[in-house]
């Protein structure tokens, strides 16, 4: 965790106003990027994932790459961390979710599966004050994962992630002896977690909702199919009462949030009451932080923001 808080951080968060049209009924804070970050469309925020005292959110360019931005809330601050291959490349990925646990970080990579960084792998140097629109820091990943799917059908697609949540005991399907047997490993990782993951699909694509045991950046253990969502989800997160996945609706209409059921319960139907207007225009993926609240990264260009939403309920 020492290596995210030397990254210098040389641009300005502003604190705005939370405008339920744009950032959803849920929204209860809002911060925006500065004026470059907030206007481009070379760069696009997706994933989002709180990883200790900082918030980390995935952006990837159209011309390729990717990066996450590392930011603290607190003092409005923040700054962007290239992201790289374990060659040394730039890492040209969606990156459309994050997930944080012990230290290691997982990237998501739709049809290439997700990548793994640990913090120990970050690089932060000093950056000249009079340049923060330079990238001083660097995240070289350690490796890229590709679990198949457990049945026949279409490949997994890693639209997005995040760590296991406090509904993971009710949600999760048992943990099978690969994930002991990693457990007794040395590792700098204290233990396996779960990282959900899911797919954004459109048409006749697949909306699955997965469940993966991994332990030290690894793969612990096989891919479990925990649900089936709606089409065009963006993230997935636990909350108290369950499972949420939210999905966008262009970028002139605020974003709906889903309590999805796992699949052995309500296999036909695969969301139940969409809060619709609860997020934010352009919502991409979900985090939850230890107090219940959600968060998520709003994506179009003049109305990006980071947006804290309210604990939810089930419906």
């Amino acid at each position: 965790m020492n290596a995210l808080l030397s990254v210098p951080l040389t641009r300005r968060l502003h604190r705005v106003p939370v405008v339920r049209l744009l950032h959803g009924r849920l929204a209860e804070r809002a911060w925006s990027w500065d004026w470059e970050d907030q206007w481009t469309r070379e760069w696009w925020p997706q994933g989002i994932t709180w990883a200790g005292e900082r918030l980390l959110v995935s952006w990837y360019a159209k011309s390729g790459g990717s990066r996450v931005s590392v930011v603290d809330l607190e003092t409005r601050r923040y700054a962007h961390v290239t992201l790289l291959t374990p060659t040394g490349d730039p890492l040209k990925i969606h990156a459309g979710g994050l997930a944080w646990a012990d230290g290691w970080l997982y990237v998501a990579a739709t049809g290439k599966g997700f990548w793994t960084f640990h913090t120990d792998d970050l690089a932060a140097v000093e950056e000249v004050a009079q340049q923060p629109s330079r990238n001083p820091a660097t995240w070289q990943a350690t490796a890229v994962h590709r679990p198949a799917a457990p049945a026949d059908g279409p490949p997994l697609r890693w639209s997005f992630l995040d760590a296991s949540g406090p509904a993971v005991q009710e949600l999760a399907p048992p943990v099978g002896p690969a994930v002991e047997e990693v457990a007794q490993q040395p590792s700098r990782n204290p233990g396996p977690t779960h990282l959900y993951a899911g797919e954004y699909g459109r048409g006749n694509r697949t909306t699955r909702v997965w469940l993966l045991p991994v332990a030290d950046g690894q793969p612990a253990g096989p891919v479990e199919l925990l649900a089936t969502g709606p089409k065009g989800m963006q993230g997935v997160t636990a909350t108290d009462s369950g499972l949420v996945v939210s999905t966008s609706h262009g970028p002139w209409t605020r974003g709906s949030l889903h309590h999805v059921s796992a699949v052995e319960e309500v296999a036909q139907q695969p969301s139940r009451n969409p809060d619709r207007g609860a997020l934010p225009i352009g919502v991409e993926d979900l985090t939850r932080d230890e107090s219940g609240h959600l968060w998520t990264p709003a994506e179009h260009p003049g109305r990006r923001a980071i947006v804290q939403l309210r604990p939810t309920v089930s419906h």
